[in-house]
């Protein structure tokens, strides 16, 4: 078995949900003995992760998952704006992630995402059985057809999302790379900074400069695990006024400096996944 566990990873291709939902992973083992641990890092784009038939015990600092006695469905929910979080893997396990696009999941919930939500990472129960059917229904089929069943899920639950202000404030976030002042949102959205933080909290869970940070370190990262490009390369392309400043946000959110930790990453499957292994 290999030790980091049977991993893949398949883009939605649902014409609706695809623009919110960028890709699915299924992560798994068969191994009794199976054992490892890894640490996952902030990421604006929010995962929904869906564990089948374990016992999940969640700390502050991450989660130990372990194989359980009698049937299980646990899902859990990330917005994690500052610190790395521990997975501790035990026996066999069989997990799915949903990944969305920014703003992704607001657009299958009928209410506020911080009316359902308020933790970095925490039990999500908004789906409810609905969810744990299908997951259990296509436990044993291909991966292509879970994908075709989660998305059937997804496009069963869409909902509009009417919040043009955020989500122009989100986009010009992204485009620049979380460089763009909250002052030139203010302008750009039409209204002012108070009324910003207020729709930032609402429905992503973040302020607006906690988000910008977020989108600036987590395509530091992306862009540093290709090859060819230097810790001066990622520091420029990501916009940081300076190595120490790119050094001081890394530190601060991982606890490592950008060398130590960017040298220490995995990519799993052909998305952005990007996990630090224990050797």
């Amino acid at each position: 078995m290999e030790r980091k566990g049977n991993f893949v990873t398949i883009k939605c291709n649902d014409p609706v949900v695809a623009r919110h939902i960028d890709y699915y992973y299924f992560h798994s083992s068969n191994d009794p003995e199976f054992h490892n641990k890894f640490a996952f890092y902030p990421n604006y784009k929010h995962a929904l992760t869906i564990y089948l038939n374990s016992d999940v015990s969640l700390s502050d600092s991450g989660t130990s998952i372990s194989p359980s006695v009698s049937d299980k469905f646990i899902a859990l929910y990330s917005i994690n704006t500052h610190q790395s979080f521990d997975v501790n893997l035990s026996g066999c396990f069989y997990k799915i992630g949903v990944v969305f696009n920014p703003l992704g999941i607001n657009h299958f919930i009928n209410k506020p995402l911080c009316d359902i939500f308020t933790r970095s990472f925490a039990e999500f129960t908004y789906f409810g059985n609905a969810l744990k059917n299908v997951i259990e229904a296509t436990h044993a089929v291909s991966y292509d057809d879970k994908a075709t069943a989660l998305n059937a899920f997804f496009n069963s639950q869409y909902v509009a999302f009417n919040e043009p202000v955020v989500k122009r404030a989100v986009q010009e976030i992204l485009n620049s790379n979380g460089s763009v002042r909250v002052e030139d949102l203010s302008e750009i959205t039409g209204v002012n900074r108070k009324t910003l933080l207020r729709l930032f909290k609402k429905h992503l869970c973040a302020s607006v400069e906690e988000y910008k940070k977020l989108v600036m370190f987590r395509n530091a990262l992306n862009y540093s695990q290709q090859e060819g490009h230097s810790l001066t390369d990622v520091a420029l392309y990501s916009l940081y006024y300076d190595q120490a400043h790119f050094i001081k946000h890394f530190k601060a959110v991982t606890n490592q400096p950008p060398k130590t930790l960017l040298s220490n990453l995995t990519q799993l499957g052909n998305q952005d996944v990007y996990w630090h292994f224990e050797d």
